[in-house]
């Protein structure tokens, strides 16, 4: 099973994921990226935070980009 890494983009700098998770696929693997972005958006809201998420972004064992999930493009289209 492929290995996947979370980084975090905000504020210009990645805040690189040392573990990763494994997943079934890339499709997988999306569908976390997306919960992720959800979840770290929805406390940096709660927190008014001063610098929020940009994106979170997976890469592969390599340290390849393989897909970047916008933190805006997970806001309910009333939000947006």
């Amino acid at each position: 099973m492929p290995r996947y890494f979370f980084n975090v983009r905000r504020g210009g700098a990645v805040a690189k994921d040392p573990e990763g998770t494994d997943a079934a696929n890339l499709e997988a693997a999306k569908a976390m990226a997306l919960e992720s972005a959800r979840q770290i958006l929805a406390g940096n809201i709660k927190a008014n935070a001063a610098n929020p998420i940009e994106a979170v972004v997976v890469t592969d064992e390599n340290g390849n980009d393989l897909l970047t999930v916008v933190a805006k493009d997970v806001l309910p289209k009333a939000l947006k």
